[in-house]
């Protein structure tokens, strides 16, 4: 679940490349800041800080983006390695409601890394092929005697993103808390052609997390949620992390809240199979936290996979570069990985500089005049990456 459409889901197909190239400013009127402003500064805090300088900072940081986006709730923690700097919450969830820390939060993209841990795991140990063709496991898909496991995870199949359908934003904006399955969203990937053959290009697509979800449950016989609990969850001590395939979540609840469908509401269950794969995945941000240091040092995975997961191998593929490019679920911009989830009025941010161990992770749900069409979290993941790094900032938007 990345941004969906830049337009209201908040995803295109090259989204995340072309999401570092240009960001929206977000004028505000000085009433309504005033007004947000004060209604933050005036709840309780929940706030867990080191003795690093930086750490008001950084607060400071997440408070001034919510008053100048018009958000309405913010949790967010920075590491250096398993140092806390901070974590905490700010503003209201559900309204009118301090938010907390250890609220539940819909993690989105994050999770598609952790879909290409666990193929480059089976692949090792010899349970599939990475470039096997998939017609093994799903052979009526199209053109599953050209398509691998290795291109599912790297966005080289061609295949048509279908968030991006305008079949799909009908289905969901109609009723956004119907459920999808896989099939439903192959068909609606397959109703266009697709965007080159297999392998000979570059192109970031939902659909292909879908199908690869799918892959590894049937080369394992195992459900997915299964998969991450015993090879990601449970070794990282994420207890607090599941898949879901309904829109579940457990108390305390990090509500979303969005103006997408042209009304303001709460947007907390919409179903998230509509990113089958992709980001049905319940955790908070502490967990998620976890999950960003573990993959930017291959905690779960050994050296000969870590690297093959960290190596530029997509580069020369369409936009991407030995500085900029798509590697198993993660954008790579230069020393830092990148991800940007947002889904039904969660908007968030995964920041890992490689050299510093400096992890940064912001969520945040929107009050009723954010910006729909722009993550809001990515804005305030660069001012805590430019604060901390000065000399290497992140420089994403």
């Amino acid at each position: 679940m990345r941004s969906a459409t830049r337009r209201r889901l908040h995803a295109a197909a090259t989204t995340t490349v072309a999401i570092a190239l240009a960001v929206a400013a977000v004028a505000c009127g000085s009433n309504d800041r005033d007004e947000t402003e004060q209604r933050i500064t005036s709840l309780p805090r929940n706030i867990e800080q080191s003795d690093d300088p930086n750490a008001e900072k950084i607060v400071d940081i997440v408070r001034a983006h919510m008053s100048e986006l018009h958000l309405s709730a913010a949790v967010f923690g920075v590491w250096r390695g398993d140092e806390v700097i901070v974590t905490g919450a700010l503003g209201e969830s559900p309204l009118a409601v301090p938010a907390t820390r250890d609220m539940q939060l819909r993690v989105g993209q994050p999770m598609e890394p952790m879909l290409s841990t666990v193929l480059l795991q089976l692949g090792e140990a010899g349970t599939l092929g990475l470039d096997e063709p998939i017609a093994k496991w799903v052979p009526d898909f199209p053109r599953a005697d050209k398509i691998t496991p290795r291109m599912l995870a790297n966005g080289t199949t061609g295949i048509s993103d279908y968030v991006t359908n305008p079949e799909f934003l009908k289905i969901f904006y109609a009723n956004p808390m119907k459920g999808f399955t896989a099939q439903e969203i192959f068909d609606l990937a397959n109703s266009r052609p697709p965007l080159f053959e297999p392998g000979t290009d570059w192109a970031y697509a939902h659909s292909d997390s879908c199908l690869l979800g799918v892959v590894l449950e049937k080369a394992t016989g195992r459900p997915l949620g299964d998969l991450l609990k015993e090879r990601i969850f449970e070794p990282l001590g994420m207890d607090k992390s599941s898949v879901v395939l309904t829109p579940q979540m457990t108390e305390p609840i990090l509500h979303g809240y969005t103006n997408e469908r042209g009304v303001f509401e709460d947007s907390t269950f919409w179903n998230p199979t509509a990113f089958l794969n992709s980001g049905n995945m319940n955790s908070t941000v502490a967990e998620v936290g976890r999950w960003v240091r573990a993959l930017g040092t291959g905690e779960v995975v050994s050296d000969t996979v870590f690297e093959e997961m960290m190596a530029a191998k997509t580069a020369g593929l369409g936009p991407l570069t030995p500085e900029k490019y798509f590697a198993y679920g993660t954008v790579h911009f230069n020393s830092w990985l990148f991800m940007d989830p947002a889904f039904g009025g969660y908007h968030g941010v995964a920041l890992y500089e490689t050299n510093s161990k400096t992890a940064i992770v912001v969520y945040v749900t929107l009050g009723p005049a954010a910006d729909t069409d722009i993550d809001n979290a990515v804005p305030i993941g660069n001012a805590i990456g430019t604060l901390l790094l000065p000399v290497n900032p992140p420089k994403v938007f």
